[in-house]
């Protein structure tokens, strides 16, 4: 497989498979990162060979034509250019479902991110999730479960792609050209997700980071201003920016607290804390909402932490 993190539940799953024992509805759960849309792509190669054994073989006319993306079997629940997954596109999925397939074997839809669906969307899938028929398989994939509807949860049967530990992950890097010092460091940030940390890897992202704490070093210090530090701001990577200003609040207030353990002010501390993260995450959350000026946001939020970093 192209991420060998991946290999464990292809085959856990493909023994399935081959025993009749697959559930129809196949639900993925995995961080940003760690290789959901692969594997669901490869997992569905497998249930379209004409071999059917799980596992692609890569020469027959199914994984050719999946390949050059024209099997006529495969269908894909997506519109890059929609922020949701609407009910029509579900329709076209129920539609499809309801005929034969085209080259005599599995039928298999793919949904990625399907906590994009709207209410009603999910709604529609709900009777093809429970039944689809003979031969045809839904594969979901998603980031954030928790905002699924439990109907759509209760007739999958769910799986978790766990992030993998950087020792799984030296045959891959080797074949990467990354520097493996530098891989290792940003990978400790990224919460399990390899593939984000090899982007970031291959770009400046540690010199960013490194630039971004010295600015932020300056305005705890009162070298510069709140608004001097919000001039940094990059909208393109305000994600980035919220994480690097998540940890180096917690790591500074955690010394801080350290340093000061006889301080009688230390649970109003962890209560400063406590509030500074709520600001950041309430923060991220207004900068996700269509039409908002993030830029403004985020000076609003650099005068909060001055505040707070004051007591």
């Amino acid at each position: 497989m192209k991420y060998p993190w991946l290999t464990g539940l292809h085959t856990q799953l493909s023994q399935q498979y081959q025993t009749n024992q697959l559930h129809h509805a196949l639900l993925i759960n995995a961080a940003v990162g760690v290789g959901k849309r692969q594997f669901a792509m490869d997992f569905a190669a497998g249930l379209l060979c004409d071999k059917k054994t799980g596992q692609a073989c890569g020469q027959c006319k199914s994984c050719l034509l999946l390949e050059t993306q024209a099997h006529p079997d495969f269908f894909i629940a997506e519109d890059p250019a929609a922020k949701s997954i609407g009910v029509d596109l579900i329709r076209q999925v129920v539609s499809r479902a309801q005929q034969k397939s085209q080259q005599g074997g599995a039928l298999v839809f793919y949904i990625p991110d399907c906590d994009k669906m709207t209410e009603a969307s999910a709604n529609a899938l709900l009777k093809t999730l429970e039944e689809p028929g003979q031969d045809k398989y839904l594969i979901l994939t998603t980031a954030s479960i928790n905002r699924l509807l439990p109907t759509i949860l209760s007739r999958c049967q769910q799986y978790v792609l766990r992030p993998p530990q950087l020792s799984e992950l030296t045959s891959w890097l080797a074949e990467q050209h990354v520097d493996l010092a530098r891989f290792e460091t940003i990978y400790q940030q990224m919460n399990g997700s390899p593939l984000i940390a090899l982007d970031y890897a291959k770009s400046d992202y540690l010199d960013k980071q490194k630039a971004f704490l010295a600015d932020f070093k300056q305005l705890i210090t009162g070298q510069i201003s709140a608004f001097q530090f919000s001039q940094v701001f990059d909208e393109k990577a305000y994600n980035q920016q919220l994480d690097w200003l998540n940890q180096a609040i917690s790591k500074w207030l955690a010394a801080k607290l350290q340093s000061n353990s006889s301080d009688p002010k230390q649970a109003v501390k962890r209560l400063l804390i406590s509030d500074l993260n709520l600001q950041l995450a309430h923060a991220r959350a207004q900068m996700l909402q269509s039409g908002m000026n993030k830029k403004t946001i985020f000076q609003r939020l650099c005068f909060n932490l001055v505040d707070g970093l004051k007591y």
